[in-house]
């Protein structure tokens, strides 16, 4: 039978961690100083305390599909902010906290300020202009083709602006409250459409429109 100490030296004490919120893990790691994995026992407190450990003394901790972990104390280049539902695999060890998801990963740290990270290169650009409203293409082609993001209970503008930025892509269109496609540019079959058909308001921020049915809200950094 182990004693009460015993038990208490068996969890991790959780130092002061703030956390981040969802990242991108695609196309190399986001951490790379060290890492471990425990699809049976894996919490987020656990983590912290394998990343925080003395002999490794990492400032950052990110879990990852459900059950691994990966310290460092920088961002690789490439992994920026996400949409938060990209992070909602739960956690093997407890069922009430998630860790990451499929390429993607809930990032902490022992720092208030987020880590810099360093989006894909994309031309100097200051800020998103609206360019109307326009009608998606018959499937399986897309008005915007450059990349997709998703986000049923937190989509913005500026949620959506910022993924296709990181991205790369300078153009961006929400679609249906909760849809965000990313290109290089408006594909020209694209027809500039009513902006009444570009009313549905978005899932993250009821004040904002995120297009309609097959109707993109479209908007171009320049």
């Amino acid at each position: 039978m182990h004693s009460v100490l015993a038990l208490a030296a068996l969890v991790p004490a959780v130092f002061g961690q703030t956390f981040y919120g969802c990242y991108t893990e695609i196309p190399t790691r986001a951490l790379t100083g060290g890492s471990t994995a425990d699809f049976e026992g894996m919490t987020v407190e656990a983590c912290e305390a394998y990343c925080t450990d003395p002999t490794r003394n990492f400032t950052l901790w990110g879990l990852e599909y459900g059950g691994e972990c990966y310290c460092g104390n920088s961002l690789d280049t490439g992994s920026f902010p996400t949409f938060p539902e990209d992070c909602s695999m739960t956690c093997t060890g407890d069922a009430g906290q998630t860790c990451g998801g499929p390429n993607r990963i809930s990032l902490y740290g022992s720092s208030e300020e987020a880590p810099v990270h360093t989006p894909y290169p994309h031309p100097e650009v200051e800020a998103p202009v609206y360019q109307g409203c326009f009608s998606e293409l018959p499937a399986p082609d897309r008005a915007l083709a450059g990349g997709f993001g998703f986000s049923p209970a937190a989509m913005t503008v500026e949620r959506c602006a910022n993924y296709c930025l990181n991205s790369g892509f300078t153009w961006f269109g929400l679609q249906y409250m909760a849809e965000c496609f990313c290109g290089l540019e408006l594909d020209a079959l694209s027809l500039q459409a009513d902006e009444a058909d570009c009313n549905l308001a978005c899932t993250g921020a009821p004040t904002e429109t995120c297009g309609g049915s097959s109707k993109l809200s479209v908007y171009q950094w320049v």
